[in-house]
């Protein structure tokens, strides 16, 4: 790689005590502590060494959110003492308004993994930033994607906005994020990206993109999608999607005419993996998988484990209650809580499942919630490890 051209080279004249102009390695490095010519550089010396002073405030703004972060998503820790960093985050987020994009975004990133609702305007702030460089890009997709987990319905506008980003990361992350918000607005502009081609030179990405698309109009209901998906499942060729996506997503899709094709992959030599998420599909989709789900609830793979809850309830099957109300309903992610919502409907009947739907409405903060629900439940329900975070 080219050694980076110094941009003071080409400058006539060391500038004036007079001068406060912008240096010209701003527009290339974003601040001083990337420079590498801050050494030498004629504004840190007539500004009295601001380069310096700037580089030790961006290292220590780095050192604190490091250390925020870390307790932030250390599942191990106290909740009294991520619920102060979460407090502590927040705070910095909303008053710093000088704070570096890249590491504003990471804060946000964590916040929003917490569960708090407050890192909604950061994330979207993030996601729309584009002074982050071509590295740092992942951070808009990770905003988008925690938007998606969010469940909060005003991420819809900005997640479509950027929908059409000429970063296909971006655009990937915000079909992700717009499935799982689970609302019917966003399926125009999914369909219409499907048909948009950005950018000649990015090969295959937009393919990614567009089953991408496909996947997320399924969790909205889109019917148009069932007969593509299903002959992505036996295609021999796949850009995004996995099989075990695939079925997955013809499983939410809730249309019957997919059953034959479910029950021959399933019925086929297939791996373990996609084999149970085809048994959560067929579940779904109403026929009786219970003997096979069953065993799952005690899946290590969380997700697969919560998803199995749900093809259960689907089935009427009351063995779903317990993890739905005691996992799901109490995770930090607001995807996860809103479909432990939508699958307990069927058992509303049950007065613990009444009284812990109640709870949750009135959005306690998720470790109070997840002791109100224990108490409402424990004379019928045995403890269930809680989910992670």
């Amino acid at each position: 790689m080219a050694a980076p051209t110094n941009p003071f080279v080409s400058m006539a004249s060391r500038p004036t005590e007079q001068t406060r102009g912008l240096c010209p390695a701003l527009a290339m490095y974003l601040s001083c502590v990337n420079c590498p010519f801050v050494a030498a550089c004629p504004y840190k010396t007539r500004l009295g060494d601001f380069g310096m002073e700037a580089a030790a405030q961006e290292n220590e703004a780095r050192d604190r959110a490091r250390r925020l972060i870390a307790v932030l998503t250390d599942e191990g820790a106290a909740d009294a003492q991520r619920q102060q960093a979460a407090d502590e985050v927040a705070a910095w987020l909303e008053t710093d308004a000088g704070l570096l994009p890249h590491i504003r975004g990471q804060l946000a990133i964590a916040l929003g993994d917490y569960g708090d609702v407050r890192a909604f305007e950061p994330l979207v702030a993030t996601l729309g930033d584009l002074r982050l460089s071509e590295q740092q890009s992942v951070l808009r997709e990770d905003a988008a994607l925690t938007l998606g987990d969010l469940n909060d319905a005003r991420a819809c506008e900005p997640l479509i906005q950027w929908l059409t980003d000429w970063r296909p990361g971006v655009r990937f992350a915000c079909a992700v994020a717009l499935g799982r918000l689970g609302l019917p607005e966003a399926i125009p502009a999914l369909k219409s990206l499907r048909e948009v081609r950005i950018g000649d030179d990015f090969g295959q990405l937009n393919e990614q993109v567009q089953e991408m698309c496909l996947h997320a109009l399924a969790l909205l209901g889109e019917a148009d999608v069932r007969e593509p998906l299903e002959q992505l499942l036996t295609a021999e060729r796949r850009v995004a999607l996995s099989r075990a996506e695939i079925v997955f997503a013809l499983g939410e899709l809730g249309d019957a005419a997919s059953v034959p094709a479910l029950e021959a992959l399933y019925a086929s030599n297939i791996g373990e993996g996609l084999r149970h998420y085809t048994a959560i599909a067929l579940g779904r989709l109403g026929r009786d998988m219970r003997e096979v789900l069953r065993p799952l609830l005690a899946a290590d793979d969380e997700d697969l484990a919560f998803h199995a809850a749900r093809a259960l309830a689907a089935l009427g099957d009351e063995v779903a209650v317990e993890p739905l109300v005691l996992r799901g309903l109490t995770c930090r992610r607001g995807y996860i809580r809103r479909l432990s919502v939508q699958a307990l409907r069927p058992f509303l009947g049950q007065p613990a499942v009444q009284a812990a739907l109640e709870a949750y409405a009135e959005q306690e903060p998720v470790q109070s919630l997840r002791q109100r629900v224990m108490q409402i439940t424990e004379p019928t329900c045995t403890e269930v490890p809680q989910v992670s975070g």
